[in-house]
């Protein structure tokens, strides 16, 4: 097979007050069709806190990062670990969301050596099941089609808007407790067309023929990462991360479990404070 290129990943580089410690780097890793904006103000809460340099990176095929027909998540893996060679990162400490989430655990499993700690947000460990990804697949075509009949004229936080609303209208009742938003929309990030439209900043394509043939995306993950770890999750999530926790132990024996009360799968979105509290115990833990 032939190897796969990784891409050079772009980057938004926050340091923290008061200078840094001569310390690894901490890395962000965003979802499925999100960006690097989708954090808000947690790198920054982090890079203070911690007193290290914090990259916040868009993964291939999403914001500013370069498009590809290649996608899945061996590939995110081969990028990150490009991306820490570049920046000079012989080590990192890696905190990633949802599909962040799973190149952090095949990372953390294939490079043990170049993560320091990690924070997975809202994943579980085992492949995903086929019911999430179908589920995931139904709202990217609703969004492709909300951008399809969109009116012309709407500012970009209108435009997110419009998407976000076409997708909770037309998805069954069972779903929508399950499905929530920020107040930015900043989880479905856009650009503007020629003709004054908007459009995905991701490469929507791509990323949908990837879900729809999930079971070349991911594999089971195997192997053993004996360093501190720590798996927020949303209680509310239909990721039901809680329900793989041996699993999880085989995986990561080190492994710290935090479930938040009222989350779905977007914990930092739905529950910024107790987020932020989670991550920090962890990663400021000696």
């Amino acid at each position: 097979m032939a190897k796969i290129e990784p891409v050079a990943l772009v980057y938004n580089l926050v340091e923290p007050d008061g200078g840094t410690a001569d310390k690894p780097p901490v890395i962000f890793l965003h979802g499925l069709t999100a960006s690097k904006e989708y954090w808000y103000d947690i790198p920054e809460t982090v890079a203070n806190a911690t007193k290290r340099k914090v990259y916040v990176v868009d993964s291939r095929n999403h914001g500013e990062s370069p498009w590809s027909d290649v996608f899945d998540f061996d590939c995110n893996v081969d990028d990150l670990l490009h991306f820490m060679d570049t920046i000079k990162a012989p080590k990192a400490i890696l905190i990633g969301h949802s599909m962040g989430g799973i190149t952090i655990i095949k990372t953390a499993l294939k490079a043990r050596g170049r993560v320091e700690k990690a924070v997975i947000e809202d994943m579980t460990a085992c492949k995903v099941n086929s019911q999430i990804t179908e589920a995931i697949y139904n709202k990217i075509c609703l969004a492709r089609k909300a951008v399809e009949v969109m009116p012309t004229g709407l500012d970009e936080k209108s435009a997110r808007f419009f998407i976000i609303n076409f997708i909770l209208n037309a998805l069954p009742p069972e779903a929508k407790q399950f499905t929530r938003f920020d107040e930015n929309g900043y989880m479905i990030p856009l650009k503007k067309t020629e003709d004054g439209r908007y459009t995905f900043k991701s490469n929507i394509e791509s990323l949908q023929n990837a879900i729809k043939n999930a079971e070349q995306l991911q594999s089971s993950p195997s192997g053993q990462f004996e360093g501190p770890i720590c798996f927020i999750y949303g209680k509310l999530s239909p990721f039901q991360v809680s329900k793989d926790e041996d699993e999880i132990k085989k995986l990561f024996p080190k492994v710290e479990m935090v479930g938040i009360e009222g989350a779905t799968h977007t914990v930092h979105n739905d529950c910024p404070a107790e987020f932020k509290e989670a991550v920090l115990n962890f990663l400021l833990k000696e």
